[in-house]
């Protein structure tokens, strides 16, 4: 059973102009949520999403997890340009 949606922001972009050279652009401070279905909000890059996937996924279902050092977890998109800050949403 679902017990978070997990926050999915664009913290860091490692190219010279600020915006991912994929095909979706992905820019500083973009903003998703994911939930029990797809990501809310403008969408998010595929491949990002791929390796964001088995950690949201983990986040989602847990109060905390033994990798979590803080209340949220910095993940690299598989190309290697955008680090994304995965936390946890408490609803109630």
């Amino acid at each position: 059973m679902l017990k978070h949606s997990i926050k999915i922001e664009a913290i860091e972009i490692n190219t010279d102009s600020g915006i991912c050279p994929g095909m979706a652009k992905t820019k500083n401070g973009e903003i998703n949520i994911l939930g029990a279905r797809t990501p809310n909000g403008d969408g998010i890059c595929s491949s990002a999403l791929t390796a964001i996937q088995p950690w949201g996924h983990s986040m989602m279902l847990t109060d905390k997890m033994d990798w979590e050092q803080n209340d949220y977890f910095d993940v690299t998109c598989l190309h290697g340009y955008v680090k994304f800050r995965l936390s946890r949403i408490n609803e109630k």
